[in-house]
This record gives structure tokens, sequence and C-alpha cells, in this order.
């Protein structure tokens, strides 16, 4: 049986090496061992990569905050990595019905809150609308200048 996994890696070129600004996994239906497997080494990257500068967490804004991505951000937060919320899918909500993405958001925010006094930056984008597509661009060159300096 073959399980979907769906790699988002983006990389931004600094001099002569590279600066892994993101790397991150999703998956749907796939067993908990699978799952474990990408968890064991999505974390071992994270903490032995000297040129990871952030990374940029996505985060479905269209669906209530799910477990999976509370977790990720905490797990993060304690290792100290840093990171961006880049909430996807903030023109629409699922099937029509339920909490509108700006809520989802200040939920997620919220509950992040209660772990840590400040949550970490965060981008409200859209495929669709183009939505914080600049406002992305722009962190994403600080982050080079960050690595630069």
């Amino acid at each position: 049986m073959k399980y979907r996994l769906s790699m988002q890696c983006l990389t931004v070129q600094v001099s002569s090496i590279f600066a892994e600004v993101s790397f991150v996994f999703r998956f749907a239906k796939a067993p908990e061992s699978a799952r474990m497997d990408w968890s064991a080494f999505t974390k071992g990257y994270f903490l032995n990569r000297a040129t990871l500068v952030a990374v940029l967490l996505l985060i479905d804004a269209s669906v209530p905050p799910q477990k999976i991505d509370l977790d990720c951000a905490n797990w993060l937060g304690r290792n100290n990595i840093p990171m961006t919320f880049v909430f996807t899918k903030c023109d629409k909500m699922k099937g029509g019905k339920g909490k509108r993405p700006d809520e989802n958001i200040k939920n997620f925010q919220v509950m992040m809150g209660q772990n840590y006094g400040k949550h970490p930056p965060w981008i409200m984008t859209s495929s669709v609308t183009g939505l914080g597509r600049d406002e992305l661009l722009l962190h994403m060159s600080q982050l080079r200048n960050y690595w630069d300096n």
C-alpha cells in the first residue's frame, strides 16, 4: 500500500552555500509506524542542520487548530528552532461551514500562547488570491539577510 507524503522544501541560496529556510512534511492516511519514521527523520534533520535558519510551519487556516500542527510548533519551540507560522487557505472555509480562517488563526495563537509568552511571527496566505505573497517573500529575504550577517 502506498501512502501520500508531500514534502515542501524551500531553500534560499546564500553565497556558495544553501541555507535551509523550511522543510515541512505533511502526510495523510498513513499508519502510525510510517508517521513515526517520518517524525524521527524530520526531527533529526531539524536538530542537526547547521545551515537551518528557520522553519516555515504551514498551517491550514480553513480548519480548526490540528493536534499535529500544535505538537510540531511546541516541539520546535522546546528545541529553540526559529519558526514562522504560515497560515494557508486564508480565503476559504472547508465545506462552507465551520469557523472562518481568521477565527481558526486566533484560536491557534491562543493555544500557542498557553505554552509561550509570545508566539512566533505569522503570515496569512492564499494561493488563490495572492494574499501574503509579498509579505512571505519579504520575510524570506529578511531571513536570508540574517544569515548573511
